[in-house]
């Protein structure tokens, strides 16, 4: 098998539940299987005692095993609850993303609106220089359904500097400084808001604080988890792409 089969069967390998979340070090499922299938039988007990994500115990639970699995990353216990969680009303769910969702729209226009031409367009990324300054914006056309890319204007980058620079953020969120880790580029004397422009910050401090004010039970926690999947995303810690335009995530 050459290895652009090898990566292409790879690829086929992974399944929803494996892909809800960002969290690294995922082994291939299918794999996984093959093993629990060879060297266990129906009834059995697996145990994962450093389990990551949960994509072993969880094919072996498909396959009637009984599991146990625990990982020292708070997170990662965290994410293995809700990918063993079946109770989850998802009426409730979409009712209260919703809420959710319509409470965060007027807040988050604030800092991803684009007015051209009488017409206001929701801007997708910005790219900044090294001292943090805007410099172009990527909005989806209304119409043709394009993703287009718009320089600001001199103007347009000191109205959005100071508004930046102003802004308090008064919700919640983390504090605490960051243990250093050369593969996060954490240095010393780094904290969470360090990671992170301020508008996107405050967007998702303001979005964490909805979902806590407006959903509760295992729902909830469904929405932490989509919620905490997107955080790298929005870091900047996400490695550079320059190779696929200046526009392209993680440039």
């Amino acid at each position: 098998m050459t290895a652009k089969s090898n990566f292409i069967a790879t690829l086929k390998q992974k399944k929803d539940k494996y892909e809800m979340h960002k969290y690294w070090g995922k082994k291939p499922s299918n794999n996984l299987r093959l093993l629990i299938e060879k060297y266990s039988e129906v009834g059995d007990i697996v145990f994962d005692p450093f389990c990551g994500y949960g994509v072993f115990c969880s094919e072996a639970y498909i396959l009637q095993r009984n599991v146990i699995l625990n990982d020292l990353n708070p997170i990662a216990n965290f994410i293995e609850e809700q990918l063993f969680e079946k109770n989850i009303n998802l009426k409730k769910l979409e009712d209260e993303f919703i809420i959710i969702k319509n409470k965060m729209q007027d807040f988050s226009n604030n800092w991803y609106s684009l007015n051209l031409n009488n017409q206001q367009y929701e801007t997708i990324s910005i790219l900044r220089n090294k001292d943090n300054q805007i410099i172009k914006c990527k909005y989806k056309d209304k119409k043709t359904k394009k993703f287009i890319e718009y320089s600001y204007t001199d103007r347009e980058k000191e109205e959005f500097e100071q508004f930046e620079k102003e802004y308090i953020i008064k919700d919640w969120f983390p504090k605490q400084p960051l243990i250093e880790n050369s593969r996060i580029s954490a240095k010393k004397n780094m904290s969470i808001d360090d990671l992170f422009t301020k508008r996107t910050l405050a967007n998702h401090a303001r979005l964490l604080k909805l979902i806590y004010e407006n959903s509760t039970g295992n729902e909830q926690k469904l929405l932490l988890v989509a919620f905490t999947s997107n955080l790298a995303n929005c870091s900047k810690l996400v490695p550079p792409t320059s190779s696929r335009g200046d526009m392209a995530q993680g440039t």
